[in-house]
């Protein structure tokens, strides 16, 4: 089989895979909430923002404590919490391809 067309086919089932439906439909949903979606564009904010001060070695535990009430605040929403849900599900069946894919090819990407 050739690789562009195994990819292809690999593209079509993870599009037809329940964990990447239920993550399209959670996020279809919550474009229909503005309020959800500032919700969660502050949270991603902050999530970057606490990981560049512990990339820079400069952690600060204020800004940790910020995200830790940020995070706590928005996943009280129904919405946003089964977006996160279902995007940490779909997160991990990529993770675990990528995976497969690199030992398939002797590149140990844990390494």
């Amino acid at each position: 089989m050739n690789v562009y067309d195994a990819a292809h086919e690999l593209a079509r089932a993870l599009s037809g895979s329940p964990e990447y439906l239920e993550f399209k439909k959670a996020r279809e949903e919550l474009k229909k909430d503005p309020q959800a979606e500032g919700m969660l564009k502050d949270l991603r904010t902050k999530q970057l923002e606490v990981e560049a001060l512990r990339l820079s070695g400069k952690p600060s535990e204020e800004a940790e404590k910020e995200l830790e009430n940020l995070y706590n605040i928005v996943s009280c929403h129904s919405g946003i919490r089964k977006y996160l849900e279902a995007e940490n599900r779909f997160l991990v069946l990529m993770a675990d391809i990528q995976k497969i894919i690199a030992r398939a090819v002797d590149l140990d990407l844990e390494k």
